[in-house]
């Protein structure tokens, strides 16, 4: 079977959706079906490509939603086509059956986290693209519940768990980083869901009673969110330190030597920055919200993310309590290596053949 793969939301952005579609399309080396990629850009691939102008692509092109310029994928003997992107190919292509992957459904449930874009995108498109849909694949129990209470489309549903961002451990020493001090870690795009304020004021309850850590704060500029005034709030922003986007060598080493992932975000479909700092040896605490329980399952602290005394008295016990480290440590590795885009490959193949 000819399976083709959009890859516009990897090519489009850093984060998020963007990782999940670049492993994704790096796995599928291992399924039994032959899969080619669609985008706007040829990658470093080998697969079989198709080039989709950008203007075409792009959500500002009025003609896709009327169907006038779709391609028709049948001419190229493509059976299926998967949409990583929840609806990123409404309105682009002919073809005989579509798989959609849904993330989350945040800007439905939460609309106040995100801009008019997005929240307008899954207003008008969403339901749309679930209704063409022959299969969607949820990343998470939750997904898959929010999905279909908002939705509905049951008999479509499907769960299978991502793997994760493969990093490997014994290269670490490659990155150019220094850092001179223990540190918490907290990884994700600046926008108002990873509930940044928060935890800048966890860090200062923390810093009452512990001035020997810092906190670093890495991910690419988001929305709605001033971080350095923030930042500037804090009485000890001195000891905050803004990164920004870093490479995956960095952020390799970053989770590699923290004393923790502090990932406090107040909705998740998913939640990589969990799977990736525990497969790295780094405790975690997060949220007991969204999915974030179900992925960690007891394997990290879990805490109430609108209460920066729980995420403080965390912060606290993880670096004081004896053996409450390695314990987060041991459990991270071994929930962590249940993930894997092997499984995730299988279960794809699974719903091909159904």
């Amino acid at each position: 079977m000819r399976v083709a793969i959009y890859i516009e939301p990897w090519i489009q952005q850093k984060a998020g959706i963007s990782v999940f579609t670049e492993h994704l399309v790096r796995s599928c080396s291992q399924s039994k079906h032959q899969f080619i990629t669609i985008g706007s850009k040829k990658l470093d691939l080998p697969f079989e490509h198709i080039h989709m102008p950008p203007w075409k692509s792009s959500f500002f092109n009025p003609s896709r939603y009327f169907g006038v310029s779709k391609l028709n994928l049948c001419k190229y003997n493509i059976e299926v086509l998967i949409d990583t992107g929840h609806y990123a190919t409404i309105g682009l292509f002919i073809v005989n059956r579509k798989f959609v992957v849904v993330h989350d459904i945040t800007p439905t449930l939460h609309p106040k986290f995100h801009r008019i874009k997005s929240r307008l995108g899954h207003k008008l498109l969403l339901k749309r693209a679930l209704s063409e849909a022959d299969k969607i694949i949820t990343i998470s129990d939750q997904t898959m519940s929010d999905v279909s209470e908002h939705y509905g489309f049951d008999s479509k549903l499907n769960r299978i768990y991502p793997g994760m961002r493969s990093f490997e451990k014994n290269d670490a020493s490659k990155s150019t980083l220094h850092i001179s001090k223990p540190y918490f870690l907290c990884v994700g795009t600046i926008e108002p869901r990873k509930n940044h304020a928060k935890l800048i004021q966890a860090f200062d309850l923390f810093c009452q009673v512990n001035r020997d850590y810092d906190l670093i704060i890495v991910g690419d500029r988001g929305w709605k969110v001033d971080l350095d005034q923030l930042i500037s709030q804090s009485s000890n922003k001195d000891q905050i330190k803004r990164w920004g986007y870093v490479s995956a060598t960095d952020l390799r080493q970053l989770y590699t030597h923290a004393a923790s992932c502090v990932y406090v975000s107040l909705y998740e479909g998913f939640g990589f920055p969990v799977l990736e700092a525990m497969s790295m040896g780094c405790p975690v605490i997060t949220s007991k919200v969204g999915s974030m329980n179900e992925i960690a399952k007891g394997a990290a602290k879990l805490v109430n993310p609108y209460s920066p005394e729980e995420i403080s008295i965390a912060m606290y016990d993880l670096v004081t309590i004896e053996g409450e480290r390695t314990r987060l440590i041991n459990l991270g590795l071994e929930r962590s290596a249940k993930f894997t885009w092997t499984d995730y490959i299988r279960q794809l193949d699974e719903l091909l053949e159904d």
